[in-house]
C-alpha cells in the first residue's frame, strides 16, 4: 500500500467519524475533543483505528461493523457497543442483523455476553430513534427435534466441505446431540443473518477469543460460505484494533494454516 501522510490519515479518520455518526457532525471538532479528552490515545483513535484501520477497502463499512460490534459483544464493552451499534445502523445494519449477531454470539461466546450485548443494543437502536423502548421481536421458530437434526445436517453438509478428517476432534459424549441440533439446527439455520455474515460473526468471535482449533474450522466453512481470503484477513486487521496485536496475530497465523492446505 502507498503510503500517507499523517494529514491524510487524519482526512480518512474524520471521513469514518462521520459515517459512524451518520453525518451532519463536524469531524474537526469532534476529533479535537476525543484528543482532548484522551489525549494521545485520542489521536490514534482517529489516525490509526479509524484512519489506518476503519479506511481500508477490503471490506465495506457495514462488514467491518459486523464484525466489530461482534469483537464488543465478545468483549462484554458495553459502552463501545452502544457507539457502535448506532454506527452499524448508519452503515447500513438492520435492527433484525444487528441482533441476530447476538442470537449467534449466544452458542459461541455465552448466553450472558449475549443477553448484555442485546440488552444494550436495543437501548442504543431506541434512543437513535427517539422512543423509550423498541417494538418487541417475534420469538424464534418452534421446532421439534426432528426438523432441527433436519436442519442441522443441511447446515454441517455445507460447512463441512473441505475440511481435514476429524473436524474439531472432540467427543461432546451425551451432549452432542443436544449441542449440535441447538447450535446448527436453530442458530445457524436461521434465515434473518445469511450463512456468509454468521461465518464473520463466529470468526470473529473465536478470533477474540484465542481458540485456534474452532477458528481453522470456521475459518473454512467461512471461504465455503462465499466470504473471500481478503475478507478474512481484514476480520484479523479489524481485531488488532479492537481486541489487540496478539490476538490478531494468533488468527492470522490460523488463517494462513487453512490457505496452506
Amino acid at each position: 500500500m502507498p503510503r500517507k501522510t499523517h494529514a491524510e490519515r487524519r482526512e480518512a479518520g474524520k471521513d469514518v467519524l462521520g459515517t459512524l455518526r451518520g453525518g451532519g457532525i463536524d469531524a474537526d471538532a469532534t476529533a479535537a475533543a476525543m484528543e482532548e479528552r484522551l489525549g494521545p490515545l485520542g489521536s490514534f483513535v482517529v489516525d490509526f483505528a479509524l484512519g489506518d484501520v476503519w479506511s481500508r477497502t477490503g471490506f465495506s463499512r457495514r462488514d467491518r461493523s459486523l464484525v466489530v460490534i461482534s469483537i464488543l459483544a465478545t468483549l462484554n464493552q458495553l459502552n463501545q457497543l452502544r457507539s457502535h451499534v448506532q454506527g452499524g445502523t448508519h452503515h447500513g445494519l438492520r435492527r433484525t442483523e444487528i441482533e441476530e449477531v447476538f442470537v449467534q454470539l449466544a452458542a459461541y461466546a455465552g448466553f450472558p455476553r449475549a443477553i448484555d450485548a442485546m440488552t444494550t443494543a436495543h437501548e442504543a437502536l431506541a434512543e437513535l430513534q427517539g422512543v423509550d423502548r423498541l417494538e418487541p421481536s417475534p420469538p424464534a421458530q418452534r421446532k421439534d427435534d426432528e426438523q432441527r437434526s433436519a436442519d442441522a445436517r443441511a447446515v454441517m453438509a455445507r460447512m463441512s466441505e473441505n475440511q481435514p478428517p476429524g473436524g474439531v476432534g472432540v467427543d461432546m459424549g451425551s451432549f452432542a446431540g443436544t449441542a449440535g441440533r441447538f447450535a446448527f439446527g436453530e442458530v445457524w439455520a436461521r434465515d434473518q443473518l445469511s450463512r456468509r455474515d454468521r461465518s464473520l460473526v463466529v470468526c470473529a468471535t473465536l478470533t477474540t477469543q484465542d481458540k485456534p482449533v474452532e477458528l481453522r474450522f470456521h475459518l473454512q466453512a467461512a471461504l465455503n460460505h462465499g466470504v473471500t481470503p481478503e475478507e478474512l484477513e481484514e476480520l484479523m486487521v479489524t481485531v488488532i484494533a479492537y481486541a489487540g496485536f496478539p490476538t490478531a496475530v494468533e488468527g492470522l497465523r490460523a488463517l494462513r494454516e487453512v490457505e496452506g492446505r
